[in-house]
């Protein structure tokens, strides 16, 4: 079985992902306790203590809103660690699967973005993850940058926990009608990370649930399938007055990945079944 260690992996991406990749993995799992990925002799320590076959780095500052008070901390984290992982890698030779996100685009386009569309981001938080990206592929361009949005999943806060607290507690939950992406359920990003590590890609993947929504659209669908009753508004993303601006338009063609490695998205509906269980 081949080595797997994460980074980061107490978030909701690594809680449900890594019990499926233990499936085909040994994989060894670390938070900021055990290696903070911005310090280079702790990541030395970790790859010849493990000896890992692939890195799997999900360590990330995502907090949009405060990475617009926190440029220093977003660049420190989501950049330049992001380089020292990579250095480490090549200098290890350990194969590195980076995970990036949607905000690396503005979000201006109306047709599903391609891995080939110029990023423009918005916000800090995209700025610092797209020169993560830069910097994970130029140091070590065997490196798989899987991109993905709108995540959602077991064992952590996220939009459908959060939408369906207020609506329970105040009867009327307010949710922004205007940006439109690819909700994703975390779980389903675990079988297409394999299959890019089997087929020895690299490169730049987009990776997300299929079809489209608002957060409105998506909110009363939940709001639908758990039969909740409050009163469920569209506001604009101008009313909800942010600090961080969000692309309007995210949404992802992912045929490269399916091209590539013959594994398909499934429907952003079947996923939150699923989820909804």
């Amino acid at each position: 079985m081949l080595r797997l260690l994460a980074t980061g992996s107490h978030g909701l991406l690594g809680s449900n992902i890594l019990p499926i990749l233990e499936r085909y993995y040994t994989v060894t799992a670390l938070d900021i306790e055990e290696w903070d990925i911005t310090d280079r002799d702790a990541g030395n320590r970790m790859i010849r203590e493990y000896k890992p076959d692939i890195i799997l780095n999900l360590a990330a500052y995502t907090n949009v809103d405060g990475c617009e008070d926190c440029l220093s901390l977003a660049d420190r984290v989501n950049a330049d660690a992001a380089g020292i992982v990579s250095d480490l890698c090549v200098r290890h030779d350990v194969k590195l699967v980076h995970i990036s996100t949607d905000y690396v685009f503005d979000g201006e386009k109306d047709s599903p973005y391609t891995e080939e569309d110029v990023p423009n981001p918005a916000s800090v938080y995209g700025l610092s993850k797209l020169s993560g990206e830069r910097k994970v592929l130029n140091a070590c361009p065997s490196a798989i940058v899987v991109r993905t949005q709108w995540l959602y999943g077991h064992g952590g806060v996220n939009f459908i926990s959060k939408v369906t607290a207020i609506a329970r507690e105040r009867g009327v939950a307010e949710v922004v009608d205007d940006q439109r992406g690819s909700p994703t359920y975390t779980k389903d990003l675990a079988e297409p990370i394999r299959a890019l590590i089997e087929k020895n890609t690299a490169g730049i993947y987009h990776v997300a649930n299929s079809d489209s929504c608002t957060w409105f659209e998506f909110a009363r669908e939940v709001f639908d399938r758990l039969k909740i009753e409050a009163q469920l508004s569209p506001i604009t993303s101008v009313h909800l007055n942010r600090k961080a601006k969000r692309p309007r338009y995210s949404v992802f063609d992912c045929s490269k990945l399916t091209r590539d490695t013959g594994f398909r998205m499934r429907p952003w509906q079947e996923a939150l079944q699923d989820y909804l269980g």
